[in-house]
């Protein structure tokens, strides 16, 4: 069997693999970099926290000193932004602004997701916890090494396109953290 057809055969294998298991995963042949997206993007409503608190993580400035990263994945990230705006625009959506408040929450949740990949935080807090004034949506992805590969997954997925695409959020911010083996997790977060 040819080498192409070969990789198209075990593509189409893994992904049936995969795919019947319950997760979302894409495989990318030419960047042969795997990637994962958690099985719903995270929302959360408008209004003040149940309990009438308003949170801001005490440790945000540390946990996001702790972001790691290349020139790579900075720009990948940057890219990214600025290719969820260009679909925005072209579904006759208004553009996200570049928020730094946000910027930090997504540094955090990226260090986070490195930890444990979900919506729920390494210590059981929910996600809009780093920062309650901010944060409103999130889309988190890894293994992802371009900004093309993330967005496309993202925009595959129901849930995630719609927080992408949800005409109420105003600003945003994308972080990657780099972890030791050089694997890239991703956080997307989105605000008012």
């Amino acid at each position: 069997m040819k080498s192409a057809k070969l990789k198209k055969v075990l593509l189409c294998f893994a992904l049936v693999l995969v795919l019947g298991g319950g997760s979302i995963a894409y495989y990318n042949v030419a960047g042969r970099t795997d990637g994962a997206l958690t099985d719903q993007a995270a929302t959360r409503d408008a209004g003040v926290p149940a309990d009438g608190i308003v949170y801001i993580e005490p440790e945000m400035v540390s946990l996001a000193d702790a972001l790691t990263g290349t020139a790579d994945s900075q720009a990948a990230a940057k890219a990214a932004f600025d290719i969820v705006n260009a679909k925005r625009q072209e579904a006759g959506l208004s553009a996200l602004t570049w928020n730094s408040g946000l910027e930090q929450a997504s540094s955090v949740r990226a260090v986070e997701a490195s930890q444990s990949f979900s919506h729920t935080r390494p210590d059981g807090s929910d996600w809009w916890t780093v920062n309650s004034n901010l944060m409103y949506g999130e889309n988190l992805a890894k293994g992802y090494a371009s900004a093309d590969s993330a967005v496309t997954a993202w925009m595959n997925s129901p849930t995630h396109k719609a927080n992408i695409m949800d005409a109420e959020f105003t600003s945003g911010a994308i972080a990657i953290h780099v972890n030791s083996n050089g694997q890239w997790f991703w956080a997307q977060e989105f605000g008012f």
